[in-house]
């Protein structure tokens, strides 16, 4: 099981980016959730997790990002965004945004006293034109009147073969012109509509690269508890590929949105002495240690020698600072004194 970075090159899917990859497929589940928010629907998805056979690769969300950086809120630091700019490159329906965002990193302390302590760049290249899905009779009709409705739905009725009649006629793209005059003549036809002008180009592509930002400055405890927490609360979206299919072909088939999300806790990370250690593989940093040396760790903190507090601390240096300093000296530190203490209880 890997952690990855949210991808910086891919944006909606354009006609000629290659055939989705799990980053690009994130990336893709990315902006779905930023085109609900701006129709004014929240998303709960913390963690994309996309399957291959026996392979599992797990990324945050862009609200999982965000949830991150709540968790550094109750730490006494934030990251905030300091500038944005774009340049447009290409031309016609190959034209991209290159967006690039500054953000960041602040020690604040409560009295309101700040400190900087780290400045990164993110960037995010989005294309302003995407190849849409192809037409066919389950296809949706792009109409206000029929929203929602399918061009099988309009076949079935008169006012909707009428209005098909006046697509045939009329409709702006030639491409859905030909569709509706070769279905209303009876044929079972399947046809592909030439590149779509993506209407949230410029939101997706400021916001994609102030995510980009943002995790860099994210550390990676921090990550692995918010991807933890999403994991066993269900806030996690879930997305099969067929084994072979996820490279080099559009025939990766998404799984059932995961089950609706639980309550989410006051804290954004789980208690110290409660963390899951399933995403160990997710850590990052020069000391990040095994999953054989975390469960050791454990084990050897919730030996009973250790008082309450004692047990708390180090938990707590288990998630916040395992990745920054050797593990090695804490384990033989805490294995050192459960045996002092053993024997000190046997002699009394």
């Amino acid at each position: 099981m890997s952690e990855v970075q949210p991808n910086v090159t891919d944006g909606l899917v354009p006609a000629s980016a290659p055939a989705w990859d799990p980053f690009q497929l994130m990336d893709r589940m990315d902006e779905e959730a930023l085109r609900r928010e701006l129709e004014g629907a929240a998303t709960t998805d913390l963690v994309y997790v996309v399957k291959e056979g026996g392979q599992e690769i797990v990324g945050l969300s862009k609200t999982g990002v965000d949830e991150c950086c709540m968790a550094l809120v109750s730490q006494g630091q934030v990251i905030r965004e300091e500038e944005l700019s774009y340049d447009i490159i290409g031309e016609g329906d190959d034209r991209e945004a290159l967006f690039k965002v500054k953000a960041a990193r602040f020690a604040v302390s409560p009295q309101g006293q700040e400190v900087r302590l780290d400045q990164v760049i993110g960037v995010k290249r989005q294309a302003l034109f995407y190849e849409p899905a192809q037409l066919d009779l389950d296809a949706r009709v792009p109409s206000r009147k029929y929203k929602g409705k399918t061009y099988r739905d309009l076949l079935q009725t008169t006012d909707g073969r009428d209005y098909l009649a006046w697509m045939a006629e009329n409709f702006a793209e030639a491409e859905i012109r030909e569709f509706a005059r070769r279905i209303l003549a009876g044929e079972e036809v399947v046809a592909q509509r030439g590149k779509q002008l993506n209407p949230h180009w410029y939101e997706a592509g400021a916001m994609k690269a102030a995510r980009n930002a943002r995790f860099r400055l994210i550390p990676g405890n921090v990550r692995a508890q918010v991807i933890a927490s999403a994991r066993s609360s269900g806030q996690t979206r879930v997305v099969e590929a067929q084994p072979g299919t996820l490279r080099g072909t559009r025939a990766s088939t998404p799984a059932q949105p995961s089950p609706a999300p639980q309550p989410a806790a006051a804290s954004p990370a789980p208690a110290p002495h409660s963390e899951p250690m399933a995403e160990t593989a997710a850590r990052v940093g020069p000391y990040a240690p095994t999953e054989k040396q975390v469960a050791f760790y454990q084990r050897l903190a919730e030996s009973p020698v250790f008082t309450e507090e004692e047990r708390k601390r180090a938990f707590e240096w288990l998630a916040t600072k395992a990745t920054r300093q050797t593990i090695k000296d804490q384990i033989d530190w805490l294995k050192q004194q459960v045996e002092l203490r053993r024997s000190g209880r046997s002699a009394a």
